[in-house]
């Protein structure tokens, strides 16, 4: 039987901390447990976008229980499915807005459009949009292929991530090169062990207690695809909405242009999809920039259990800026890395603002677990290269600025950022508050990178690894910072 005891905190607007907790499945303690869960319900109880931003154009309604028929254009007659969206004539200054307490699980990837406003309407949680075609616990089409593993159709792109009743299991990968060959499901040992045969299109789950859809409230089957894509974006506002459940992108950005407003949201499991056939290494991040940002705000979000970064920007062309950027208000849980950011050689780096953001537990998360292939948890809180290397170049860094933020128990780096050591005086750091538990450390230093002097100073080196070095060596990042190892100021 289903265990009825499992919290769905998805269907209740109550701000409860167990039942957050409980949500994403992890029990680790910091010492900002009241700050956090102050953002936190901050976050999930705002209201809808309309109070936030004006809407100047038509307001395009979308609900699961709308119809196609509808014009779409008032809350009693909206439109249900993404193929309707997709024939909206939308001009700039359009909205559409998706209804509260709704699901909606897009088959493939949902492309943003240039000065349109994607947001919410109603009453009741923020609307969800999911990776996961459906709910598998409510399929009645498992088969038991042996005494433990049960199968089922998944004819999506590759599923690189399966979550239980709402994180209480999160499954691992087993999928190998040699899982294709026969017997391969004797692999499959332990409860929420999956790997899927995607030329086929079968899904193989460990489910010892039974038929899964007997066993669990919930099954989530994260496809190797996105959820919103944006390219050579501009004027795009992204509000109230809550993106969980796929193995590539919360959001791909790419070439943006200008001008995005993220803000508001819910992203949680994210990423895990491989990067090769050889099956070395993987990625995925909630929200990244590939080859330009300028004019970005990504604020007063909750980013939770990315596989590899949650906030992040990457290229490799030299004719892109990255301008105008604040991060500000945002709480991150359990990602394998917080913020990311490098790209080519020359290219400018002005007015990037992180301020007021919570990060906890950071390489805590899924993408961390050295037992699930292709693990990440090397990053840290900030993951960043903007320093010249070999006959690179490096970013052209006029201006960053680190303002006010937590850094709350993180299990590896805490600033992983190699620069140039002229590069120092463009960054602006202050008033970080970092709280180290001995306890939850997997790797033992704490900082890496922060160059002083290219001739003695190899790239990538690590240091501070114990309080001592740690307060003596924080400086090169920020003079001044509050610094706690296991509740006891150093």
């Amino acid at each position: 039987m289903k265990n009825k005891q499992i919290i769905n905190v998805e269907q209740t607007n109550e701000i409860s901390v167990a039942k957050l907790r409980a949500n994403y499945g992890c029990p680790a303690l910091g010492y900002k447990e009241k700050e956090a869960d102050e953002l936190r319900a901050k976050i999930l109880l705002t209201g809808n976008t309309e109070e936030y931003y004006e809407i100047k154009g038509n307001k395009y309604y979308v609900s699961v229980n709308g119809d196609d028929n509808n014009n779409g254009l008032s809350p009693e007659t909206p439109i249900k499915s993404l193929d309707r969206i997709e024939t909206l004539e939308l001009q700039e200054g359009d909205a559409i807005l998706f209804k509260r307490g709704d699901v909606f699980r897009f088959a493939r990837t949902v492309e943003l459009k240039n000065g349109i406003t994607y947001g919410s309407y109603g009453e009741g949680v923020k609307p969800r949009i999911y990776g996961s075609p459906e709910n598998y616990a409510q399929n009645k089409t498992w088969k038991q292929t042996n005494q433990n593993v049960w199968e089922i159709e998944f004819n999506y792109a590759e599923a690189c991530g399966c979550v239980l009743d709402y994180s209480q299991i999160i499954g691992v990968n087993k999928k190998m090169i040699s899982f294709t060959k026969p017997g391969s499901v004797n692999n499959l040992t332990e409860e929420g062990d999956y790997f899927h045969d995607n030329e086929n299109g079968i899904f193989y789950l460990c489910s010892p207690k039974g038929n899964p859809c007997e066993v669990y409230e919930d099954i989530e089957i994260m496809p190797s695809t996105s959820i919103l894509t944006s390219k050579n974006g501009r004027n795009i506002v992204v509000d109230n909405l809550t993106l969980k459940y796929s193995a590539g992108f919360a959001l791909s950005a790419v070439f943006f242009k200008s001008n995005l407003k993220f803000t508001n949201c819910e992203t949680g499991f994210i990423g895990g999809l491989w990067t090769n056939k050889e099956r070395s290494n993987r990625f995925g991040n909630a929200i990244e920039f590939w080859c330009g940002a300028n004019d970005v705000e990504i604020s007063n979000n909750w980013f939770y259990q990315t596989y590899d970064s949650a906030v992040t920007w990457q290229g490799n062309v030299n004719t892109v800026t990255y301008k105008n950027i604040s991060y500000t208000g945002n709480l991150f849980e359990y990602n394998n890395c917080d913020i990311e950011f490098f790209d080519k050689d020359n290219v400018p780096l002005e007015n990037y603002v992180m301020a007021n953001n919570i990060m906890r537990f950071t390489s805590m998360g899924w993408g961390s677990r050295t037992y699930d292939g292709g693990m990440r948890g090397i990053e840290g809180c900030i993951r960043a290269v903007t320093c010249s290397r070999g006959e690179k170049v490096g970013m052209d860094l006029k201006s960053a600025y680190f303002t006010d933020n937590i850094l709350d128990c993180p299990a590896r780096q805490t600033i992983n950022w190699n620069i140039d050591p002229h590069q120092r005086k463009a960054i602006h750091a202050n008033g970080t508050k970092l709280y180290i538990k001995s306890e939850y450390r997997t790797l033992a230093p704490c900082l890496q990178g922060l160059q002083t002097d290219w001739s003695t100073q190899a790239y990538d080196r690590r240091f501070a690894c114990t309080p001592q070095e740690l307060k003596e060596n924080f400086p090169l990042f920020e003079d001044g910072a509050e610094i706690y190892w296991d509740g006891e100021k150093v």
